[in-house]
């Protein structure tokens, strides 16, 4: 395969979003006659929930006759999402304990991973009926569905960090470590920050030399990247740098600046970081209409809000090479660790630790 795209919401004229159970084999053809492997992402309206379990149904069956080798499986971004971003509005709710143990059963049928605020709550905090949002994490494990944390509230960074901190000791305590056991949406966005991260228009471009060298002219080290990036950025690289968790980054150069892009390959590492795209195809979303903004490329919501890239593989692979980053580093970022990342499968210890 060419790339592994991990985390997208469209391709061609599909939004992943509103998939059906008939359109599976025909994603399946698309993404075979572009030579992808894909994983494809959807947010999750609460009325759609039938049609989802029905769509990830169909693909189980026809995975285990063979039929969809280009598709790994399904993730879901939300619905426990914070209260910014661009995220379709309907895709942000609350399920009740039986709409998450619904989601929990659809582990075995290929759905890999969702998406969530890890600073939702606090771990003995209910995020259902009596369900605690500790419990909720061993019940999604359990069935191998993993988080991938993103989407931070952003009104307290500091506890947002110390939760997200819980989270990764939670889960390290009671499943075998891996940096794969737990994932992240895009590093940097929908996340409280201390630092301009991307310039996405002509005038915000003129501020772009002096702000850019306020995070790039420091040496970034584990003692000083909370205070240069921010607590939430600084505990989700470091948990990295200690291979507990596996971030991902988007190289399109507008939802990170590439230079930060750069800057946090040399940080971590290629075999720290997976590529994703976060792009669609199609000006609508999860039922809701899109627009492409004229300097950025970037999909945005009625509010300006961003919803979506628009770049796809091709376009990030040139943007990576464009920053020096080698053929070797391209593939690692865009194959190999994604397709590590889904191949690995949480397991209970025995013990814990």
């Amino acid at each position: 395969m060419t790339a592994f795209l991990y985390h997208f919401h469209g391709l061609g004229d599909f939004d992943f979003s509103s998939m059906y159970p008939d359109d599976v084999k025909s994603v399946q053809e698309l993404a075979a006659q572009r030579d992808l492997e894909i994983l494809p992402t959807i947010y999750l309206r609460r009325e759609s929930l039938p049609q989802l379990r029905d769509t990830i149904q169909a693909f189980s069956e026809l995975s285990r006759a063979g039929d969809v080798p280009n598709i790994a499986g399904f993730a879901i971004e939300g619905p426990i999402l914070g209260p910014d971003g661009g995220i379709p509005r309907r895709g942000k709710w609350y399920p009740t304990a039986d709409e998450w143990i619904q989601l929990a059963e659809l582990g075995p049928l290929g759905l890999k991973y969702v998406i969530m605020a890890p600073d939702a709550a606090d771990l003995d905090e209910s995020v259902g009926e009596g369900l605690p949002f500790s419990e909720l994490l061993c019940r999604l494990y359990d069935k191998g569905v993993r988080i991938g944390v993103g989407h931070y509230h952003r009104d307290n960074p500091h506890r947002s960090a110390r939760r997200l901190e819980e989270v990764v000791d939670h889960l390290h305590r009671h499943y075998e470590s891996s940096p794969f056991l737990l994932l992240t949406d895009h590093l940097y966005n929908d996340t409280p920050r201390d630092f301009v991260h991307a310039w996405r228009s002509a005038s915000a471009m003129e501020r772009r030399t002096d702000e850019l060298a306020a995070v790039m002219a420091p040496r970034w080290t584990r003692d000083t990247l909370t205070d240069l990036l921010g607590p939430v950025p600084a505990a989700m690289l470091n948990a990295a740098l200690d291979d507990r968790l596996m971030p991902c980054l988007n190289f399109d150069g507008r939802h990170v600046d590439l230079a930060i892009c750069r800057r946090t390959v040399d940080y971590l590492g290629a075999d720290r970081l997976i590529a994703l795209t976060d792009h669609i195809e199609v000006d609508t979303m999860a039922g809701e209409p899109l627009t492409q903004d004229a300097h950025s490329g970037l999909r945005l919501r009625d509010d300006g809000a961003v919803a979506a890239g628009s770049s796809g593989y091709a376009t990030q692979r040139a943007n990576m090479l464009s920053i020096g980053l080698d053929d070797d580093q391209v593939q690692q970022l865009f194959y190999r660790n994604p397709k590590a990342a889904i191949e690995f499968r949480p397991a209970r210890r025995t013990s814990s630790v």
